[in-house]
């Protein structure tokens, strides 16, 4: 009897320890709406993925991170840590060497060849989906519990909507204005409806002359440009050749002086400094509609 007793105390035991290992775990969910869970918050992060090295600091967990790849500049503080080179192919040697307990990939960086790798040999791995301007506030809460700073990453992503949505708002009802975004010269391409860029250009109310596309980066041709006649035309550094549209004098957006170089990065990674650029399209957008504004008053 006082076996059976032990056996089934035992067997509760364990039972309770289980659920309560499991209540303790931190979970998030994936792009694919999975479940991502730790046993406890990661203290040694990989990123994989500026625009994720730059989350990571913004919750408060830099001093957790102890490895990056390549171009992994902001703060300036993730300059002074190890890189693994190149976001597609790191050094998975170095990687191990650096005994992390995650990873944080990004999922159209990633290559599968490294995902593989890195799941076969049972490191924790946690995808970034990071194309759209909504997945920052999800992934800035999400890391933040994974790092164990929860609070910091639900104020930061609570901040962040809060100002997206103060810059959309104070431009409701403001008339459209055509845009166009360069990413490089020759071919000449730019974005589609589709891309993170276009959805930062929405924000502000600038409707983007290329429209949907299959692609998100569809190649065009300055003649059909020309066509559009945009009153905006907007590119990031390196911004090469980007002086040539001046020739266009006919050109709406070089009548309007509106030919913008727009701050390096901030466009281009979807992290919270994306505002920024927000930010300078928008008043690059207000300042084409007070011209437009100025124009119809003069007699």
């Amino acid at each position: 009897m006082k076996g059976a007793r032990l056996i089934l105390f035992t067997t509760l035991f364990c039972l309770i320890s289980a659920f309560h290992a499991h209540a303790a775990e931190t979970c998030v969910k994936n792009p694919d709406g999975s479940h991502f869970c730790l046993s406890q918050p990661a203290q040694r992060i990989i990123s994989l993925a500026p625009h994720l090295t730059e989350m990571v600091f913004a919750v408060g967990a830099g001093e957790q991170l102890v490895g990056v790849v390549d171009h992994s500049d902001f703060p300036p503080a993730a300059r002074t840590l190890p890189s693994l080179g190149n976001y597609n192919q790191p050094d998975m040697e170095m990687l191990l060497s650096l005994r992390p307990d995650l990873v944080l990939v990004w999922q159209s960086g990633a290559s599968p060849a490294v995902l593989d790798t890195l799941q076969r040999l049972g490191i924790k791995v946690w995808v970034s989906r990071g194309e759209h301007i909504a997945d920052i506030s999800v992934e800035l809460r999400s890391i933040g519990l994974l790092s164990g700073h929860t609070a910091k990453g639900a104020r930061e992503a609570e901040n962040f909507a809060h100002e997206l949505h103060a810059l959309t708002q104070a431009r409701e009802s403001a008339r459209k204005v055509r845009g166009f975004y360069q990413i490089w010269p020759q071919p000449l391409i730019t974005i589609s409806n589709r891309h993170f860029i276009a959805e930062a250009m929405q924000h502000c109310g600038i409707e983007n002359i290329v429209g949907t596309s299959s692609s998100l980066t569809p190649t065009w041709s300055v003649e059909a440009v020309l066509r559009a006649r945009p009153e905006l035309i907007m590119t990031s550094p390196p911004a090469r050749d980007f002086e040539s549209w001046s020739r266009w004098t006919d050109l709406p957006a070089v009548k309007n002086n509106a030919l913008v170089i727009l701050p390096p990065d901030v466009l281009m990674r979807p992290a919270p400094r994306v505002l920024e650029g927000i930010r300078a399209l928008c008043t690059a957008a207000d300042r084409v509609r007070a011209i437009q504004i100025s124009s119809d008053a003069s007699p």
